[in-house]
């Protein structure tokens, strides 16, 4: 019945996912369109006409998934948009001062800027909302005639003799056995000549088309990091706007990857977020519970007092680098931004980077449209990345986030090498196994400190989830799915069901009987902030992440 009711809309292009890549390559194939026009009209060559371009989004409008620290490099936007100023770009406030500390338990150590790499200095950047950058973002667009649409959740590629040609939409309105309830609304075809898949961190299509094509073959795997976030109103005086603060050590142990950071949006608001990567060893680790540690320590804990948190979120980052970058286009169909890696772990940062995928990209995709040739060879923009200043970037951090998979030591060392060489060491191509394979037994662990929580300040993980605005419809099947329920009484038994720790929405609980014997995990989809953590962490790939309905998940404002 469903299928039957399904109608079909033929697009040029077609831009999964509404982040700041995609938007980017919208925006730029618009503007290579009409370059190419009017260059064709002055010589009497064929136009390309009546171009279609539409842009999709699974969140409930643009920007409701978007999060990001976020310092914004403005390098991207000043090649897309040549004739707006910085002060007239979607930014809060210049980086004003930048900080870096070392946290020991209940202190900290200044590390001056000598002491860092030249690409953990901020500079002539701007500390921002993704959330909003994207809306004004989508807002560009939409002047510039491209369609977007949110709350469509793109579930399936279409694919004809080998090559993609468009992507399905979700089905609305079904229930836990996917039949149609009275709210039923049929989703749609999307035939496209190009598609481009944006969707972000370890996008649902992404992953499934890197799987399929083999496009991973030849590339490290990829590493992750995640990252936690609360907006923190505070008193007047205590950090000013514009101020940055990184630090590493505490709450992470010397085995962990990772550190935190505080951004001063304002002089009362700010960003406070933990960061780690996500091939941390200890089984016992509970993300949350070290966010609230970090909050609590004295330096961190004295910017916050008395304040109360606004906003929370949580994401995953892609952090392997350029040699985990796969092979970027198949035949119809390309990868931009983070579902493809684009993010420079040293730096922390990946937006300039996404957005200069999308340029590329969307250079390429003019190409194929004025040529009719959608091949993997023409949309392959990886040559065009190599030669560009973000390859260059890319490069000189390429064995950066590996270095520090056998701790902070090696890391630092590593990080010095860097600095003396002047990126060329340390060389050669270094490698990791995947995150999930790093877990140890849970006789190995260690449990964490209970922080004691509140109302305002210093909140229990549900509270916070809710802060998030994330809502699913609980009739629907479950977006996170567990595959083999007996695989997780033997994680359990090894690794003392670890998925009910790295969740940062407390989606897994442990199901208990009358005399408290373990019978299973509980599913609380309703919870999920789409980070997808469980997919990556999980030590036997026992969980696979699917999206929800359409509109469905966080609804960030300011992250």
């Amino acid at each position: 019945m469903a299928e039957e009711e399904r109608e079909t809309m033929e697009l040029d292009v077609a831009f999964v996912g509404a982040g700041p890549a995609n938007l980017t390559a919208a925006y730029r194939l618009m503007q290579n369109v009409n370059a190419h026009n009017e260059k064709a009209r002055a010589e009497g060559k064929k136009l390309i006409d009546d171009l279609a371009i539409l842009v999709i989004d699974k969140g409930a409008e643009v920007g409701s998934h978007s999060l990001s620290g976020a310092i914004v490099d403005p390098v991207a936007f000043r090649e897309l948009f040549p004739d707006v100023k910085d002060e007239d770009f979607p930014f809060i406030t210049p980086v004003a001062e930048d900080r870096t500390y070392f946290l020991t338990s209940n202190g900290k150590i200044a590390v001056p800027g000598p002491f860092l790499p030249k690409e953990m200095h901020n500079e002539g950047c701007y500390i921002a909302s993704l959330s909003e950058v994207t809306r004004w973002m989508a807002k560009k667009c939409e002047e510039a005639g491209i369609e977007v649409y949110a709350e469509f959740a793109a579930t399936e590629l279409i694919r004809e003799e080998g090559r993609v040609v468009g992507v399905k939409i979700a089905d609305k309105g079904l229930d836990k056995n996917g039949s149609p309830t009275e709210s039923f609304a049929p989703g749609m075809d999307l035939l496209s000549r190009v598609t481009v898949l944006g969707e972000g961190t370890r996008g649902f299509l992404s992953e499934r088309l890197i799987a399929d094509a083999g496009l991973a073959a030849d590339s490290n795997p990829q590493i992750w990091g995640l990252g936690l976030k609360e907006l923190i109103e505070i008193p007047q005086g205590r950090i000013a706007k514009g101020t940055v603060v990184h630090t590493f050590g505490f709450p992470l142990d010397s085995a962990t990857y990772g550190g935190a950071f505080i951004y001063a949006l304002e002089d009362t608001l700010a960003a406070i977020g933990l960061v780690f990567g996500l091939d941390y060893r200890n089984p016992l680790f509970e993300s949350h519970a070290a966010f609230l540690q970090l909050k609590k320590h004295p330096y961190v804990a004295g910017l916050i007092a008395g304040g109360k948190v606004v906003e929370y979120g949580a994401k995953t980052l892609p952090e392997g680098g350029i040699f985990a970058l796969p092979k970027l286009a198949v035949d119809g169909a390309v990868l931009v931004g983070d579902g493809a890696g684009f993010l420079n772990a040293m730096r922390l940062k990946g937006i300039h980077l996404a957005m200069e995928s999308g340029i590329l990209a969307a250079d390429r995709i003019c190409q194929a449209l004025a040529s009719d040739d959608a091949s993997a060879p023409t949309l392959d923009y990886r040559a065009d990345f190599e030669s560009s200043w973000a390859g260059e970037e890319m490069r000189r951090a390429r064995n950066f986030r590996q270095a520090f998979h056998g701790g902070r030591l090696a890391g630092m060392m590593a990080t010095g090498l860097h600095m003396i060489s002047g990126g060329a060491l340390p060389g050669g191509r270094k490698t990791t196994l995947p995150d999930r394979e790093g877990l140890r037994k849970a006789s190995a662990g260690k449990a964490p400190d209970k922080v004691p929580t509140d109302d305002a300040l210093y909140l229990d993980i549900l509270t916070d989830v809710y802060k998030s605005g994330t809502i699913h419809r609980e009739d629907q099947a479950a977006h996170c799915e567990i595959l083999d329920a007996e695989k997780c009484k033997l994680c359990r038994q090894d690794y003392a069901a670890p998925c009910t720790r790295f969740c940062p929405a407390k989606v897994y609980e442990e199901n208990l009987d009358g005399e408290g014997g373990f019978t299973g995990i509980r599913v609380n989809f309703a919870n999920c902030v789409h980070c997808k953590t469980c997919e990556i962490k999980d030590p036997l790939e026992n969980v696979r992440w699917h999206p929800p309905e359409g509109g469905d998940g966080p609804k960030y404002k300011r992250m």
